[in-house]
């Protein structure tokens, strides 16, 4: 039989749900604005603790609770910022519109976790509990991201500026770094409800934490982002404002600011100069003042250029489809070849939904983009395959692009619309985990922000100040190995998801 610990509720309802908004604060605050990733390693403690002895409707709401507190303190804002900006919405429409991307993306997912850890709760022994919830959060975030396509602000994120924290993503991914980082959360919620019982408990937790310390000093060592092959690469940063891209009139203007920006660093001999996302608003084909201003900017025997911008091909039966694409330019301006974006954004690129129930908007994107089918890999000056956008946020697009022989990752973005917001930052996190996770360099070219080099350690080479128009001049590492995660993909993730289901089943039983 359980224990009277798993049977009775170690909190009133009151603190319990206290427990539970402060499990959200705790989460929300390790993720930019706020960024103070220390507290990744307690988030989720407060919640463990609250759920404790909790019928399976108790420990969803509660679950609940802190899935809606986290996202408002790190996604909401931007969320509604962008929204108002992007779809021209008024502020009340906005935040309604942010709030209930949240509710799906996060709210739900989290109330799911808090389902799990009532169930969880029977289990005897405390260090399978800190196992077992650790597969639960995991394979949560693992469905979050496959099932919803939102793996946005995963636990691991937190940590992307400390190298130290994230070389296990080699192994298993992200997801890996959020089972340890989640295990000593729930260590820690252990010791919050019975510490002088849980000691076992807390070694379990702060055991994983130490081997993935120990792991990752040790390829930091190892893992050198300098010495060997390195491509010069000039990273352009526009700043051209949002309008002029949805202006035709000043579709000129834009280009000439990325050409403008572009000058300067044409002087460091560049061997590619890389333009962000959508950098030219207009189709390439029929408008060759793209050609001409590129064949003027590096002349005859200068470097290639990457730029983004529309493509469109025959659709059949009279139709044409557009493609958010990435054009790779010779130095007189000819397209050698282009990879057309494999992930769109709902809402900006397509339409999921034409209508939002109860608000009577209509989201209408500038241009309904098809999805490429490709990973494309750029053959000059060296092997490099790109993410445009947010399919930086996605791990399978970047192993698909280095199995398919990409020695370097170009990330092409457009987050003008994020404006000073904390998505500048969350996307860029994100951005750092395809690095350790391939031992790729990635370059990353943005219209305002933030531009820079991450190198295959997942050190941050180098970052460039946003809203401001420049351009920079990189050395990025070119690699060949091929890690564990590129080779078997989310098989840790799968793994866990089997433990978690397999653990909430014996639970069952226990009860």
């Amino acid at each position: 039989m359980p224990s009277s610990l798993e049977r009775e509720h170690p909190f009133s309802a009151t603190s319990a749900l206290a427990l539970a908004a402060l499990a959200g604060v705790l989460h929300g605050a390790c993720f930019a604005p706020l960024g103070v990733w220390p507290l990744s390693f307690v988030a989720l403690a407060p919640l463990v603790a609250a759920t404790r002895g909790q019928r399976l409707a108790a420990g969803f709401g509660l679950g609940w609770v802190t899935g809606t507190v986290a996202p408002g303190i790190a996604i909401v804002p931007w969320v509604a910022a962008a929204t108002r900006d992007y779809f021209t919405q008024g502020s009340l429409g906005a935040v309604i519109f942010a709030f209930a991307v949240t509710q799906v993306m996060g709210a739900l997912p989290a109330a799911a976790f808090g389902a799990a850890l009532s169930r969880l709760s029977a289990l005897r022994s405390g260090w399978a509990r800190v196992l077992a919830v650790a597969a639960c959060w995991t394979a949560l975030e693992f469905a979050r991201a496959r099932a919803l396509g939102a793996p946005w602000d995963l636990l691991a994120h937190a940590l992307y500026a400390h190298p130290l924290w994230i070389q296990t993503a080699e192994l298993g991914g992200a997801f890996l770094v959020s089972f340890v980082v989640a295990a000593a959360a729930v260590a820690a919620g252990e010791v919050l409800v019975a510490p002088s019982k849980q000691a076992l408990s807390a070694a379990v937790g702060a055991g994983l934490v130490a081997l993935a310390a120990g792991y990752g000093a040790i390829r930091l060592q190892a893992v050198r982002d300098g010495g060997g092959a390195t491509l010069r690469v000039a990273l352009v940063q526009g700043n051209a404002p949002n309008a002029w891209r949805l202006d035709v009139a000043r579709a000129d203007d834009a280009l000439r600011a990325f050409v403008d920006a572009s000058r300067s660093a044409t002087l460091g001999r560049p061997d590619l100069i890389v333009w962000p996302e959508n950098a030219v608003s207009f189709l390439l084909a029929p408008n060759p003042q793209v050609s001409r201003a590129v064949a003027d900017l590096v002349g005859p025997d200068g470097p290639p250029l990457l730029v983004g911008g529309p493509r469109y091909a025959p659709g059949g039966e009279g139709r044409v489809r557009f493609f958010n694409s990435a054009y790779l330019l010779s130095p007189r301006g000819d397209p050698l070849a282009f990879y057309d974006k494999r992930r769109l954004v709902p809402f900006a690129e397509y339409a999921p939904v034409a209508h939002v129930p109860g608000l009577g908007w209509r989201f209408d994107a500038p241009g309904e983009y098809t999805p490429g089918a490709t990973p494309t890999v750029f053959m000059q000056p060296d092997h490099f395959g790109v993410l445009i956008c947010f399919e930086a946020i996605y791990p399978e697009l970047a192993r698909d692009l280095v199995l398919a022989g990409a020695r370097l990752l170009v990330n092409v973005s457009n987050d003008a619309w994020f404006g000073t917001s904390a998505g500048l930052e969350q996307h860029f996190a994100m951005a750092v985990f395809r690095a350790v996770e391939t031992r790729r360099a990635v370059a990353r070219a943005t219209n305002t922000g933030i531009t820079g080099l991450v190198g295959p350690s997942g050190r941050i080479l180098a970052r460039f100040p946003t809203r401001v128009r420049d351009a920079w001049v990189v050395s990025a590492p070119l690699r060949d190995e091929v890690t564990p995660y590129t080779r078997r993909g989310d098989a840790f993730a799968w793994l866990a998801t089997v433990a978690a289901l397999l653990a909430l089943l014996g639970a069952r039983r226990s009860q």
